[in-house]
């Protein structure tokens, strides 16, 4: 299992950035001050969690944090947690009957954002702060604040660390996460921006896995029918990457591909480690904890700003012995949590 010693250990190895609009404007809304008057209260605090799907390890990962971080304080007494399964309908339903439940905090996942966009404003409305934890940074009027993962960095990391290992040349397809989502966004914005540098390299198509090994593989499987030569893979997500992967090694295609850096995701580190390439830019699920963080601060009345930044890392193909875990699921992650707050296996 991966020390944090180790984690403390990791290195940014990634290239400067080129065209940081977009990652400028996110950065400079997260350091908007936060009035948290409003929500000071005394404890004990009751803390909603609204994750918008648990089948995700991720999700699950970051969750626990949420706990860990939650037993070191003793005004917290209630973590309550719902689970959506990926339906926009079902989130409201959850928020609304937390917020029923009279938690002092609610700490989200979104399915969609612009679907839950309302019932969140109205729980701001009411006198309840919201804290988005992991995804991308989230500006709307029912997100008081963000314990985020920049996408779009993360995305440029990982594009760089493609084109690197590319030449700068070559026929590449892309991985992202859900349709539509803030991730799938930033991360595409992201790539094409860096694929502007390289006008060699050209985008054969970006294709939606949802997050899904099994979704990624198959998606993967159809690609290879479609076009005689791809050279590299985008694909930010391990989860995603290790379906990708085992959709050209089953056609006989995986020694004429190159592939990007994914996470931290346990099986695709193993991949990383049998095959030497792609690496990992992290996706820490310790953002569940600085979001309980951000929360306790503000039911304290103490200074917030729109978002933390959790940021994310490079750790060379080189490097991943000291991440990967070879006696765990592939469905596992790289992570700081002491044996007692680890998911079950």
């Amino acid at each position: 299992m991966t020390t944090a010693a180790a984690l403390a250990a990791i290195s940014l190895a990634g290239p400067t950035f080129a065209d940081k609009q977009t990652e400028e404007r996110q950065a400079a809304a997260a350091k908007e001050a936060v009035d948290t008057s409003k929500f000071a209260k005394e404890g004990p605090y009751k803390i909603g969690v609204s994750a918008g799907y648990l089948s995700n390890s991720w999700v699950v990962f970051a969750l626990q944090h949420i706990h860990w971080e939650a037993s070191k304080h003793d005004e917290i007494e209630e973590v309550i947690v719902t689970d959506a399964a990926f339906n926009p309908t079902k989130q409201i339903s959850d928020i609304e009957d937390l917020l029923r439940q009279d938690i002092d905090l609610l700490i989200y996942w979104p399915v969609d954002d612009a679907a839950i966009a309302s019932v969140l404003e109205r729980a701001v409305a009411e006198g309840t702060p919201t804290v988005q934890a992991g995804g991308g940074f989230t500006d709307n009027a029912g997100t008081v604040s963000n314990a985020y993962i920049s996408q779009w960095r993360l995305g440029e990391m990982v594009a760089r660390s493609l084109m690197d290992d590319l030449g700068g040349e070559g026929k590449i397809i892309a991985m992202l996460p859900i349709a539509g989502t803030t991730a799938a966004v930033d991360q595409l914005d992201a790539l094409n921006t860096v694929l502007e540098e390289y006008p060699d390299v050209e985008l054969l198509s970006a294709e939606y896995g949802d997050w899904n090994r099994a979704k990624a593989k198959q998606i993967t499987e159809n690609l290879l029918q479609r076009f005689p030569q791809i050279d590299g893979v985008f694909s930010p997500a391990g989860q995603m990457s290790i379906g990708v992967a085992e959709a050209f090694d089953e056609a006989g295609r995986l020694d004429e591909v190159t592939m990007s850096p994914g996470d931290e995701y346990n099986g695709w580190l193993k991949w990383v480690a049998e095959n030497n390439q792609g690496g990992a830019v992290t996706f820490p699920t310790r953002a569940g904890q600085e979001a309980v963080k951000i929360g306790l601060s503000i039911l304290k009345g103490e200074d917030v700003t729109r978002g933390t930044a959790v940021e994310s890392e490079y750790i060379a193909p080189e490097d991943i012995g000291d991440y990967v875990d070879a006696d765990a699921p592939d469905d596992w992650w790289s992570t700081e949590l002491p044996d007692e707050f680890l998911p079950k296996q």
